[in-house]
Parts: structure tokens; C-alpha cells; sequence
């Protein structure tokens, strides 16, 4: 027979459980949760667990039992720096403990002294998911990425300025007797935990905004640097067809040079990139550019390279764009390769156009490339700062364009497959 303590019983796990699952997809907004089915279970019972605490002031089991629990869930199932999770779990686990310290202790005693507790108690689990709602809400319209990385300087710097809200509230919660009446201190207690409430909504906001101006300065980074290298490459193009409308002046200072000086001579003007041969690869100038410097680059490493390409005309895009593509795409394949023997080292690089729609594919040859999914894999470079900006730099001009980036690793091949709509 089904009685109404029964019912309550569903009604109040099913609150329980949305809850959860709120306060999971607030925290997804702020980090990257890793792709697997136990990982996102046991974050879910994580927030379940830290939403639902019991936090009363004299209590010394209930915070650091939970909160280290927590912090350990963020350490298994998230991605990103350790610092990161770190700093994180420990902002979001605060706040959320902040409000049941107030819920639990203040409003409780409020809702007693008024002769509601009743009422209170019907509306318990209700209060935590109304918080859960406006916490999620309240993260939602962020821009930030899940992924977002800050420096490891700032990450030190949010950990800090989370020490003092941190520290009143351990203060407020282990250090008080649990045998001291609260209601002579329920009103200071209640502004103490709105502080460390407001403290750490606003250290989540300056995340936003750190990040926003990080991701400023790389996008003016990449934005230089793609201009650098396509005029680097203008520069060489145009010095290649100076030097072959001097062919005249050339070929008549060796009809007065000796036989010995007239053979280096000539071992010199071939050793000079203008007198290598700029080839027709399709319709694209650029793209013959960037291909023609590139070639003669990766055939020195010992890479095998091979090219299919289908571009009728002229592509609508910047040229500096179309520089940063093809040319940061290559560069990384060049790195992948070099790590093997030279007769694996394989590039074979494949663009059309149809449809509407630019495809470009490269795949290369590479020991071993894991990439996560949604994820730029990482450079192996020392220099992470300066050589992971290339791959950035991909991203930022599909994005421009408002294409589409994969990245795939099939044994011993990894392949970057891209497209660009013509018409943007």
C-alpha cells in the first residue's frame, strides 16, 4: 500500500536528484568534466553529496569531511592543471557550503523562533534546489569556455584571494562552540555567511573576466603574428621576382667573371630561395605561396609529401587567414613527423572546394597523439606559451568564419580535417 511517508520519500529524492544535477551542470559551465560514464556519475553524487550537507556551527566532521571528498572528486573527474581543479572545487565547494551554513543555522532558527518549523521542514530540500536553480542561472550567460586555462600566475593569485572568505568561514563554522546559543549571534552570523557568499560570487566573476582578457591578448597575439608570417612570405615571393627580372644583370656579370669565380658564383645564386620554383598548386595565390615555401622545408626533414587539391579560383577569405591555416597546420604535421624514422615520416594534405564549402585534410604520421575531445592537442615543445599559439591560431580563423574544426588519432596517423563555409 502506498502511504504518504512514501511519497514524500520519492518527492524528496526526486528534489534531491534535480538538484544535483543543477549544481553538475553549473560546475560543467565552469571546468571541463572528463568524457566518461563513471567519471560524470560520480561528479554527480559529488554535488549531490556537497549540496546536501548539513553544516551546523560547532560541527567539525561534516565541512572537512565533505569538502575534501569534493576536492577529491574534482581532482579524478575533471580535465585541466591540478591548480585549476584545485582552485575551482574549492570556490565552488565554498559557496555552496557558505549558503547551507546560512540555511541550516540562520533561516533555521529563524524559521523556530517564528514558530514555522513545520513549514521549514517541508520546504528543506526545496530551499537547497531554489539555491541549485540560481546558482546554475546565475552561471549560465557566462562566456567562458569550460576549457578556458588562465596562467599559472593568475591561478595563484584566484587561490589566494580565496584564502580570507575561506577562512571566515572556517572560522565561523569549526571554531564556535557547538553548545553556544545562536540566536544571541544569529544576525552577525548571518552576514558572515553573506559575505563569504558575495566574496566568492565575486571571485567567479573575476574568473569571467580574467579569462575574457586573456583570451584578448591571444587573439591580438595571433592576429600579429598570422600578419608577420604572411608578409614574411609577400616579402620572399617579391624578392624571388626581383631577383628573376635581374637574371640579365646576373648572367652578364658571370660572362666577365674567371671560370673559378664564375662557379660560385653560380653555386650561390642556386643556393638562394628566389631560384627555387614557385609552383602552380591551384587557383588559390596564396595557398601556392604558402605550399611553395613549405614544400621545400618539410622535402629537407625527409618527409614524404603529397598534395591533392581542387581550388578552381581565388578563395574569399583574408590572406593572412588562409597563411595562418595552411602554414600552422603544416608546421604542426612537420612536428609530429620529425619524432619518427625518416621512412615513416609522411604528410598528405587534401582541400576542395564544393558545395559551397572549403574541406582541407592533413594527415600525418605520428608516434603517439591522444586528443581529447573539443580539445587542441598539446605542443611537446618546451616553449608551450609561444609554439601552442599555432594551433590556437587555426581555431581562432575557422571560428572567424564560423566553420568547423576534428581532430582524430588512428594509429599511427593523426588527421586535422577542417571546413569553411564560402559565404560567410
Amino acid at each position: 500500500m502506498i502511504t504518504w511517508e512514501y511519497i514524500k520519500g520519492l518527492s524528496s529524492g526526486a528534489v534531491g536528484l534535480i538538484a544535483a544535477i543543477f549544481i553538475y551542470l553549473s560546475l560543467s559551465r565552469l571546468i571541463q568534466i572528463k568524457e566518461k560514464w563513471w567519471t560524470k556519475g560520480l561528479m554527480l553524487v559529488g554535488c549531490w553529496i556537497t549540496s546536501f550537507t548539513i553544516i551546523y556551527i560547532g560541527d567539525w566532521f561534516n565541512l572537512p569531511c565533505t569538502m575534501s571528498f569534493f576536492l577529491f572528486v574534482m581532482w579524478m573527474t575533471c580535465e585541466g592543471s591540478g591548480l585549476k581543479k584545485f582552485t575551482l572545487g574549492l570556490m565552488f565547494a565554498c559557496t555552496i557550503f557558505a549558503f547551507n551554513g546560512l540555511y541550516d543555522n540562520c533561516i533555521g532558527f529563524a524559521a523556530h523562533y517564528s514558530q514555522n518549523d513545520s513549514f521549514y521542514d517541508n520546504m528543506y530540500l526545496v530551499g537547497r534546489l531554489i539555491f541549485a536553480v540560481f546558482l546554475y542561472l546565475s552561471i549560465r550567460f557566462r562566456k567562458t569556455e569550460s576549457n578556458f586555462e588562465l596562467s599559472v600566475p593568475l591561478w595563484r593569485l584566484m587561490l589566494s584571494l580565496s584564502l580570507p572568505p575561506l577562512g571566515i568561514m572556517l572560522s565561523l563554522i569549526l571554531l564556535r562552540s557547538p553548545y553556544q546559543t545562536i540566536g544571541a549571534t544569529v544576525i552577525a552570523d548571518a552576514a558572515l555567511f553573506l559575505v563569504v557568499m558575495l566574496s566568492f560570487a565575486g571571485l567567479l566573476r573575476a574568473l569571467s573576466v580574467l579569462e575574457r582578457q586573456q583570451r584578448l591578448e591571444w587573439e591580438s597575439t595571433l592576429a600579429l603574428q598570422n600578419q608577420s608570417y604572411y608578409e614574411a612570405m609577400e616579402a620572399q615571393q617579391f624578392e624571388v621576382r626581383r631577383l628573376r627580372h635581374d637574371m640579365t644583370n646576373h648572367l652578364q656579370a658571370l660572362l666577365a667573371l674567371p671560370e673559378q669565380q664564375k662557379n660560385d658564383y653560380i653555386m650561390g645564386m642556386m643556393d638562394n630561395p628566389a631560384f627555387v620554383q614557385t609552383l602552380s598548386w591551384c587557383g588559390d595565390p596564396t595557398i601556392n605561396a604558402v605550399l611553395t615555401v613549405k614544400e621545400n622545408l618539410i622535402r629537407q626533414k625527409g618527409i614524404h609529401f603529397s598534395v591533392k587539391i581542387d581550388i578552381p579560383h581565388a578563395l574569399p577569405f583574408e590572406k593572412a587567414d588562409i597563411c595562418a591555416i595552411f602554414a600552422n597546420a603544416l608546421d604542426n604535421a612537420v612536428e609530429n613527423c620529425i619524432k619518427l624514422d625518416e621512412s615513416l615520416r609522411k604528410i598528405h594534405l587534401e582541400a576542395k572546394i564544393g558545395k559551397g564549402i572549403l574541406a582541407v585534410k592533413i594527415e600525418n604520421t605520428c608516434p603517439d597523439a591522444s586528443v581529447s575531445k573539443g580539445q587542441l592537442p598539446k605542443t611537446t615543445k618546451k616553449d608551450t606559451k609561444n609554439h601552442g599559439i599555432g594551433l590556437r591560431s587555426i581555431q581562432k580563423t575557422v571560428n572567424k568564419y564560423n566553420g568547423n574544426i576534428e581532430m582524430k588519432q588512428e594509429k599511427q596517423s593523426f588527421i586535422l580535417f577542417l571546413y569553411l563555409p564560402l559565404e560567410t
